[in-house]
This record gives structure tokens, sequence and C-alpha cells, in this order.
């Protein structure tokens, strides 16, 4: 019966032990948190305003066409929804829709300069845009930091061949995270793969290889292709 005691005691100590080190490691994370935000690496300073004076403006959520050969989709950031529309500033200060490139898969991806995983992804995401141009819109989104930062950042990244320098369909910003938050992001990165017609087919939070960046592409395209194949076969 003592040890019995003796192993509940032991047991009851090492989930308080387990208890009290997760909660140092959330003082720790929220701690670091607390002075990312202080000295302006997230949050409050997203935007400004481009080298010619065009100002970065917020993104702006749309209202969303539905494609026909879908029927009526559930408007929602995850799979089997229509990717909520929107309107981004790019770079140079540009207004780009997510529906200007119905017609081709587009991959969404949420990013921040003080992400270390998105420096180890966004290489390989420019590779695969670059074996894809002519099929693939990959639409990269900064979260809420100041342009020159995220300019200076994808200026300095290198290739995955050594060249220095990356840039994608649409370099967005996203200064003071609507669209992050319309996605429901979970963290960073955020990778977001929709297919032609502007369904969502896969939804990544977390940091993912070249390998599985192509297999969602190719799940992209057949989920267009099979829509397609349906309307054909329905209007026979």
């Amino acid at each position: 019966m003592a040890k019995k005691r003796e192993e509940r005691n032991s047991g009851g100590r090492d989930l308080q032990a387990r208890l009290t080190a997760l909660a140092g490691l959330v003082v720790i994370v929220g701690s670091a948190a607390a002075i990312l935000f202080a000295v302006g690496v997230l949050g409050g300073q997203g935007g400004g305003t481009t080298a010619t004076g065009i100002k970065i403006e917020d993104a702006l959520l749309l209202d969303t066409p539905q494609v026909a050969a879908l029927g009526e989709l559930s408007i929602e950031p995850k799979a089997g929804g229509l990717a909520p529309d929107f309107e981004i500033s790019g770079f140079d200060g540009s207004r780009q829709r997510l529906s200007d490139y119905r017609g081709k898969p587009v991959y969404l991806n949420f990013w921040a300069t003080w992400c270390i995983p998105c420096q180890i992804e966004l290489p390989e995401m420019q590779e695969l845009l670059d074996r894809h141009k002519d099929e693939l819109a990959i639409i990269t989104v900064n979260r809420a930091e100041p342009l020159d930062r995220a300019e200076n950042f994808f200026s300095n990244i290198e290739k995955l061949n050594g060249e220095p320098g990356i840039s994608f369909t649409v370099d967005g910003m996203d200064p003071d995270d609507t669209l992050y938050n319309e996605y429901r992001g979970l963290g960073m990165p955020v990778s977001v793969f929709i297919d032609a017609n502007g369904k969502v087919v896969k939804v990544f939070n977390g940091l993912i290889d070249l390998s599985i960046m192509e297999e969602s592409l190719a799940e992209a395209v057949a989920s267009a292709r099979a829509s397609e194949s349906g309307s054909s076969d329905a209007g026979s």
C-alpha cells in the first residue's frame, strides 16, 4: 500500500513538473513576443510608401465570385471551400486580386522576416515557381512588417542555385494582418493551395518542403480537371 501511495505521489510530482515547465515555456514565448513587438519586429509598423511615393494600402476582403462548375461552395479558407477573395498591395504599390488569377492554380503563402521556417521555405517556393512559371501563380503575403524590411529580405535570400534574390507572381503586403486573420492562420508560415477555379485544395500551418509543394500543386491541377470533367458530363 505504501508503495502504491509512493507511486501515485511520484506520478503527481512528475505531472506538476511538466505543467510547471509548460508554464515556464509559455512565459518565455510570451516575453519574447513582447520584446519583438517593443522593438518593432512584430506588428504595428506594417506597410509604408514605395520609392515612387505609392502608399501600401491595407488588404481588402472582397465578395468572392462563385464558379458555375463547382455549384455553391461555402466561402472559407479550408480544403473544399472557395478561397475568400481579396485585394492587396504588391511591393510596388500595385493592387492585386486573388480572383485575377482564376484559370491557374495559386499558391498563397504568409511569411515574415522573423519567421525562421519561412527562410528555409521561400527558396524552395522560388524553385517551384521557376519550374512551373507558365502554369502557377504564387502570391506571398508579408505579415505586418515595413515595406523596406520585406524588400531587403527578399533581395538577400539566395535561390537554391545560389543566385541572390527571390520574387514571386505577387509580392504582397498585409500591413495590419487583415488577410492573415481572414485565412485563420495558425503559426508561421501558412501555405494555401488553390485550384484554377478558386477552390482550396490544401492548407498547411508550418514548414513544408519542395516535394510537398509539388504534390499539392499536382492535386490542385487534378482538382480543376475533375471539376471540368464533371461539368462536361452533367451537360452531355
